[in-house]
């Protein structure tokens, strides 16, 4: 098959991350596969895809005028997929912006998705709530089919289950991962990963923990000095934005990594988050406040699962000091944990839905 793999305006420094780090090795498992995949991405500035097809727009400036900037962007490489003649295009969703709505006259689309995006567009503005409201069909309506991380938001965004449907939940390369040390700290370090601005994170519920245990020291990566509410405790280490290296650095002094600590917030229950991916590959024992797509139901002592509430991280504060506490010295073991994650066997599964969704099989 040839695929276009499309993107539309991913912030540069979530490409950065696991975001970009997923869509690489799907670029890469495809590949292997003996399959043509070109990325095509429209983006505010340059991702780290020098090889792909960027189309650049002028986001810094008004609302009116960066819309502007952006559809023009947009129409330029709408002509480059259409040119590019795939079988296939896979979009991962985003905010539509004129004339998306085109790409299904170019091949039969499939889209990817990744959370409930009416809730999330509800938190970012009425603009965007709206925008996104009024539009979200241009997309979803003519799609050929939908990939979902999970089987919860099948239900959510396709109710009537009247387009094909296929469940892939994130995983990870297992032939590129990477067994830290467990490091030798005096008194357990907890570290969260996250995105200023996305309140299901529970980067204030984390805070709260830190100031319960001065005797834990708490990591917040992605969060600076301006992206809290108020000051934090002393415990408390706000790294701002880093990069995938320097990432790797703070978890290789993490006894415990923790999800999304707030999904209830979306209104989800159920994901399979890239950051608990990230730290199982490298070893490191995880707190999970939701139901993990495929780990659920893997029973391991260096996993902790907590309810998917508003209290969960004070309800079970004590419980989660003396399991960090326990985790010291501790390494997860992917001989385990890996096949449930296996990236390799689920692009075997959505290379064959393309297959379907072409065949008119599904």
């Amino acid at each position: 098959m040839r695929i276009a793999y499309v993107t539309i305006h991913i912030a540069p420094e979530i490409m950065h991350g696991g975001v970009g780090k997923k869509i690489r090795t799907h670029v890469k498992l495809w590949r292997e596969q003996g399959h043509e995949v070109t990325l095509f991405s429209l983006t505010p500035d340059e991702i780290p895809f020098p090889e792909e097809r960027q189309f650049l727009f002028d986001a810094k400036t008004n609302l009116l005028k960066r819309e502007s900037n952006r559809a023009l962007s947009l129409k330029r490489m709408l002509k480059a997929v259409r040119e590019y003649q795939p079988d296939i295009i896979y979009l991962r969703f985003g905010l539509y912006s004129y004339p998306l709505h085109k790409i299904h006259k170019i091949a039969p689309v499939v889209v990817d998705t990744n959370s409930n995006d009416v809730d999330e567009y509800r938190k970012k503005g009425a603009f965007f709530y709206w925008m996104n409201r009024l539009t979200r069909k241009l997309t979803f309506g003519p799609a050929s089919g939908v990939v979902s991380p999970s089987y919860e938001l099948v239900d959510i965004l396709v109710p009537r289950h009247d387009k094909p449907v296929c469940v892939i939940a994130n995983g990870v390369d297992l032939t590129d991962v990477e067994i830290l040390p467990a490091p030798k700290n005096a008194h357990p370090v907890l570290t969260l990963v996250g995105t200023p601005g996305m309140s299901w994170h529970g980067v204030d519920k984390l805070i709260e923990f830190a100031k319960l245990y001065s005797d834990i020291t708490v990591n917040i990566v992605g969060y600076g000095p301006s992206d809290v509410d108020g000051g934090v405790p002393a415990n408390v280490k706000l790294h701002g934005f880093l990069n995938s290296q320097q990432v790797k650095e703070v978890l290789s002094g993490t006894d415990l990594a923790c999800g999304t600590l707030a999904f209830h917030r979306n209104k989800m229950h159920e994901a399979s988050a890239l950051k608990v991916r990230e730290a199982l590959t490298f070893g490191i024992p995880v707190l999970i406040a939701f139901r993990d797509t495929d780990l659920n139901d893997v029973q391991v002592d260096t996993i902790l699962r907590i309810p998917n509430t508003e209290d969960n991280v004070v309800s079970h504060a004590e419980e989660i000091r003396d399991f960090a506490y326990r985790m010291m010295g501790k390494r997860v073991d992917l001989n385990v944990v890996g096949p449930y994650l296996d990236q390799r066997k689920k692009e075997q599964k959505r290379l064959a839905f393309f297959k379907q969704v072409l065949a008119g099989k599904t």
